[in-house]
C-alpha cells in the first residue's frame, strides 16, 4: 500500500498541473471502488477549477474554487497517471479527468487501480473535519505537533509495541509497514519493544528518524516494490536505500549480522537483533 512518501510524491506531481486548472471533463468508467463513487460527483465537478493540492496522511486533497475538496485515496494498488495527451484507456483505468490550465494547455489525470481498494470522493470543504476517512487521523510527521510530549502522553496509555504504534494512523498519519521498519532501524529500537519502556531520548530518536526516513524517500520518488509508480511513469527509487525491509537473511549494513523477520499484527517486520535494542 502506498505510504506517506508515495502519496506525497503523487501530490507534488499533481501540484505542477492542477493548480488553477479548469475541469473540462470527468469520465467515470467504473464506480465500484472500495466504496462506491457518488453518483453526483461528475455533475458536481462541472465548470469547477482545481486549486493547490495537499496531503493529509495517505490521502491527496485538491480544493476547488467552488469550495469543494476532491479526495484521492490510492488504496493498495492505485496509481495516478498524468499525460498531455488523451491516451488509450487501459485495463483498470477507472476515472479520467481532463483539465485545462491558464495557458490553455490540456492534461489528463487518470486513476488506475487493479485491486479497487482505493477511493475517489468530492465533498464540501466544511465537511473535512468530519469526513469518514480523515476525522480520526493523528498528527502529521513533519508538523511540530509530533513531539516528545505528545508521544509520551500517548505511550503512557498504551500497551502495544512501538512498531504497531507507529503504524496507528490515529497517532501519526501516513506511516505504514515499510517505513515503520526503516524508522526503527534508524532509531536503533527493536520493533517488539513496548512503548511503555521507551525513554525520552529514545522517543526523540524515533521522531528524528521518522522525519529523516520519510524525507529521504520523498526526494527519490518513494518506494517501488510492486505497484507504486510516479505520475510520470517512473519508479520510486527508495527501495535501493532500504536497510532492513525485505532483506531477510541478508547482512545488516551496520554490523553484518543477518536481518531478522518476524510477524507483528500479521505484518512482516524486519530488523537487526544486534543493532536494535
Amino acid at each position: 500500500m502506498p505510504e506517506l512518501p508515495e502519496v506525497e510524491t503523487v501530490c507534488l506531481a499533481l501540484s505542477k498541473v492542477v493548480n488553477n486548472a479548469k475541469i473540462v471533463k470527468t469520465e467515470i468508467f467504473r464506480n465500484d471502488l472500495r466504496w462506491k463513487i457518488k453518483k453526483s460527483l461528475k455533475k458536481d465537478m462541472e465548470n469547477d477549477t482545481f486549486k493547490q493540492p495537499f496531503r493529509r496522511g495517505k490521502y491527496i486533497l485538491i480544493p476547488t474554487i467552488n469550495d469543494n475538496i476532491f479526495l484521492i485515496h490510492l488504496g493498495m494498488s492505485g496509481q495516478i497517471k498524468v499525460s498531455e495527451t488523451y491516451e488509450t484507456l487501459l485495463k483498470h483505468d477507472h476515472i479520467r479527468i481532463t483539465i485545462k490550465s491558464n495557458n490553455e494547455k490540456m492534461n489528463t489525470i487518470t486513476y488506475n487501480d487493479p485491486r479497487r481498494f482505493g477511493y475517489i470522493d468530492l465533498f464540501h470543504k466544511k465537511e473535512i473535519a468530519q469526513h469518514f476517512l480523515l476525522k480520526k487521523l493523528g498528527v502529521e510527521p513533519f508538523k511540530k505537533e509530533l513531539n516528545v510530549d505528545y508521544l509520551e502522553t500517548i505511550f503512557k496509555k498504551k500497551i502495544k509495541c512501538i512498531k504497531d504504534t507507529l503504524m496507528d494512523q490515529g497517532i501519526i498519519a501516513g506511516i505504514g509497514n515499510i517505513y515503520a521498519s526503516e524508522i526503527l532501524f534508524k532509531a536503533k529500537i527493536n520493533p517488539n519493544r513496548s512503548v511503555k519502556t521507551l525513554k525520552t531520548e529514545e522517543i526523540r530518536s524515533i521522531i528524528c528518524a521518522t522525519r529523516q526516513i520519510l524525507q529521504k524517500s520523498i526526494k527519490v520518488g518513494g518506494t517501488t516494490l510492486q505497484n507504486h509508480l510516479q505520475p510520470n511513469g517512473r519508479l520510486g527509487y527508495f527501495f535501493q536505500k532500504l536497510q532492513v525491509y525485505g532483506r531477510k537473511n541478508k547482512s545488516c549494513n551496520k554490523c553484518n549480522q543477518l536481518i531478522t523477520v518476524t510477524t507483528i499484527s500479521n505484518r512482516s517486520t524486519f530488523f537487526c537483533n544486534n543493532c536494535q535494542i
